[in-house]
Protein backbone atom coordinates (compact mmCIF):
# COMPACT_ATOMS: atom_id res chain seq x y z
CA UNK A 1 0.00 0.00 0.00
CA UNK A 2 1.36 3.59 -0.97
CA UNK A 3 0.93 5.68 1.93
CA UNK A 4 0.59 8.84 0.12
CA UNK A 5 -2.79 7.14 -1.43
CA UNK A 6 -3.83 4.53 0.74
CA UNK A 7 -7.25 4.46 -1.41
CA UNK A 8 -5.71 4.94 -4.33
CA UNK A 9 -5.92 7.83 -6.75
CA UNK A 10 -9.16 9.70 -7.79
CA UNK A 11 -10.73 7.31 -10.63
CA UNK A 12 -12.23 10.33 -12.43
CA UNK A 13 -15.31 8.16 -13.53
CA UNK A 14 -17.04 10.16 -16.21
CA UNK A 15 -20.28 8.04 -16.34
CA UNK A 16 -22.68 7.75 -13.03
CA UNK A 17 -26.28 6.33 -12.36
CA UNK A 18 -28.70 7.75 -10.35
CA UNK A 19 -27.91 4.88 -7.60
CA UNK A 20 -24.36 5.84 -7.85
CA UNK A 21 -24.93 9.65 -6.85
CA UNK A 22 -27.37 8.28 -4.48
CA UNK A 23 -24.86 6.60 -3.04
CA UNK A 24 -22.25 8.86 -2.92
CA UNK A 25 -24.23 11.40 -1.14
CA UNK A 26 -25.44 8.56 1.49
CA UNK A 27 -21.12 8.33 1.44
CA UNK A 28 -20.87 12.17 1.66
CA UNK A 29 -23.57 12.29 4.88
CA UNK A 30 -21.19 9.90 6.84
CA UNK A 31 -17.50 11.27 6.58
CA UNK A 32 -17.87 14.07 8.72
CA UNK A 33 -18.91 11.96 11.73
CA UNK A 34 -16.11 9.61 10.64
CA UNK A 35 -13.69 11.84 11.37
CA UNK A 36 -15.51 13.65 14.44
CA UNK A 37 -15.51 9.53 15.64
CA UNK A 38 -11.20 9.40 15.03
CA UNK A 39 -10.24 13.07 16.33
CA UNK A 40 -12.39 14.16 18.84
CA UNK A 41 -10.98 12.54 21.84
CA UNK A 42 -7.57 12.64 20.67
CA UNK A 43 -5.44 14.63 22.49
CA UNK A 44 -2.76 17.11 21.46
CA UNK A 45 0.34 14.69 21.08
CA UNK A 46 -1.97 12.93 18.87
CA UNK A 47 -2.97 15.52 16.96
CA UNK A 48 0.35 16.02 16.12
CA UNK A 49 1.29 11.83 14.67
CA UNK A 50 1.47 11.95 11.06
CA UNK A 51 1.13 8.90 8.49
CA UNK A 52 4.24 9.02 7.06
CA UNK A 53 7.80 11.56 6.95
CA UNK A 54 6.84 14.64 5.95
CA UNK A 55 2.76 14.63 5.90
CA UNK A 56 0.84 16.84 7.27
CA UNK A 57 -0.46 16.15 10.82
CA UNK A 58 -3.81 14.79 11.84
CA UNK A 59 -4.98 18.62 13.06
CA UNK A 60 -3.64 19.71 9.66
CA UNK A 61 -5.63 17.17 7.78
CA UNK A 62 -8.40 17.95 9.85
CA UNK A 63 -8.47 21.53 8.89
CA UNK A 64 -7.50 20.50 5.37
CA UNK A 65 -11.02 18.55 5.16
CA UNK A 66 -13.04 22.15 6.22
CA UNK A 67 -11.01 23.93 3.93
CA UNK A 68 -11.21 21.93 0.55
CA UNK A 69 -14.83 20.62 1.09
CA UNK A 70 -15.71 24.79 1.47
CA UNK A 71 -14.03 25.55 -2.26
CA UNK A 72 -15.65 22.36 -3.40
CA UNK A 73 -18.93 23.53 -2.06
CA UNK A 74 -18.31 27.15 -3.79
CA UNK A 75 -17.17 25.65 -7.57
CA UNK A 76 -20.34 23.51 -7.31
CA UNK A 77 -22.27 26.96 -6.63
CA UNK A 78 -20.52 28.72 -9.33
CA UNK A 79 -21.33 25.53 -11.73
CA UNK A 80 -24.89 25.87 -10.92
CA UNK A 81 -25.01 29.24 -11.53
CA UNK A 82 -22.58 30.64 -14.14
CA UNK A 83 -24.38 30.03 -17.63
CA UNK A 84 -21.12 28.26 -19.23
CA UNK A 85 -18.55 26.20 -17.65
CA UNK A 86 -17.26 27.96 -14.33
CA UNK A 87 -12.97 29.04 -14.93
CA UNK A 88 -11.00 27.21 -11.55
CA UNK A 89 -11.27 28.83 -8.45
CA UNK A 90 -7.44 29.47 -8.10
CA UNK A 91 -5.73 28.86 -4.84
CA UNK A 92 -3.28 27.34 -3.04
CA UNK A 93 -5.32 25.65 -0.38
CA UNK A 94 -2.73 23.18 0.16
CA UNK A 95 -0.77 25.61 1.84
CA UNK A 96 -3.36 26.51 4.14
CA UNK A 97 -2.73 23.98 6.63
CA UNK A 98 0.85 25.17 6.90
CA UNK A 99 -0.76 28.30 8.42
CA UNK A 100 -0.72 29.04 12.10
CA UNK A 101 -4.56 28.15 12.29
CA UNK A 102 -3.70 24.55 10.23
CA UNK A 103 -0.93 23.57 13.15
CA UNK A 104 -2.20 25.24 15.98
CA UNK A 105 -6.34 26.15 16.20
CA UNK A 106 -8.36 23.15 17.94
CA UNK A 107 -10.16 21.01 15.63
CA UNK A 108 -13.79 21.18 16.77
CA UNK A 109 -14.43 24.13 14.33
CA UNK A 110 -13.28 22.38 11.23
CA UNK A 111 -15.26 19.48 11.95
CA UNK A 112 -18.53 21.08 12.91
CA UNK A 113 -17.91 23.06 9.81
CA UNK A 114 -17.42 19.95 7.36
CA UNK A 115 -20.11 18.78 9.00
CA UNK A 116 -22.66 21.83 7.85
CA UNK A 117 -20.46 21.31 4.17
CA UNK A 118 -21.68 18.12 3.94
CA UNK A 119 -24.51 18.24 4.95
CA UNK A 120 -25.61 21.44 2.69
CA UNK A 121 -23.76 19.42 -0.01
CA UNK A 122 -26.04 16.32 0.27
CA UNK A 123 -29.35 18.52 0.46
CA UNK A 124 -27.76 20.11 -2.76
CA UNK A 125 -27.23 16.95 -4.74
CA UNK A 126 -30.51 15.46 -3.62
CA UNK A 127 -32.09 18.05 -5.72
CA UNK A 128 -29.88 18.17 -8.29
CA UNK A 129 -31.31 16.61 -11.64
CA UNK A 130 -29.95 15.06 -14.39
CA UNK A 131 -29.13 18.55 -16.86
CA UNK A 132 -27.20 19.81 -13.54
CA UNK A 133 -25.07 17.27 -12.59
CA UNK A 134 -23.47 17.63 -16.18
CA UNK A 135 -22.86 21.08 -15.61
CA UNK A 136 -19.12 22.13 -14.85
CA UNK A 137 -16.45 23.50 -13.99
CA UNK A 138 -12.76 24.08 -14.33
CA UNK A 139 -10.45 21.87 -11.81
CA UNK A 140 -7.34 23.96 -11.53
CA UNK A 141 -5.55 21.57 -9.85
CA UNK A 142 -6.37 18.68 -12.29
CA UNK A 143 -6.45 20.99 -15.22
CA UNK A 144 -9.73 19.58 -16.23
CA UNK A 145 -13.21 19.95 -16.11
CA UNK A 146 -15.51 18.64 -13.64
CA UNK A 147 -18.89 17.53 -14.00
CA UNK A 148 -21.01 18.00 -10.76
CA UNK A 149 -21.65 14.46 -10.97
CA UNK A 150 -17.67 13.48 -10.65
CA UNK A 151 -17.60 16.45 -8.37
CA UNK A 152 -19.60 14.59 -5.23
CA UNK A 153 -17.63 11.72 -6.50
CA UNK A 154 -14.29 13.51 -5.79
CA UNK A 155 -15.15 15.06 -2.53
CA UNK A 156 -16.32 11.40 -1.18
CA UNK A 157 -12.64 10.34 -2.30
CA UNK A 158 -11.08 12.99 -0.63
CA UNK A 159 -13.06 12.54 2.23
CA UNK A 160 -12.29 9.11 1.99
CA UNK A 161 -8.53 9.18 1.47
CA UNK A 162 -7.38 11.73 4.36
CA UNK A 163 -9.72 9.16 6.68
CA UNK A 164 -7.13 6.84 5.52
CA UNK A 165 -4.49 9.04 6.28
CA UNK A 166 -5.59 9.68 9.24
CA UNK A 167 -5.70 6.16 10.39
CA UNK A 168 -2.44 5.35 9.23
CA UNK A 169 -1.35 8.14 11.12
CA UNK A 170 -3.00 7.31 14.47
CA UNK A 171 -1.31 3.80 14.30
CA UNK A 172 2.44 4.65 13.93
Amino acid sequence: MDPQFPIGRWSGQEQFTAADITDRIAQLRTIPQQYRQLTESLNDEDLLRTYRPGSWNVRQLVHHMADTHGWHYFRIKHALTLPETAPGILSTVNDWATQPDGHGAPVAPSLALLESLHERLAYLYERLDEADLQKAYYHPFRQVNVTLAQAIDMVVWHGQHHLAHIRLALLQ
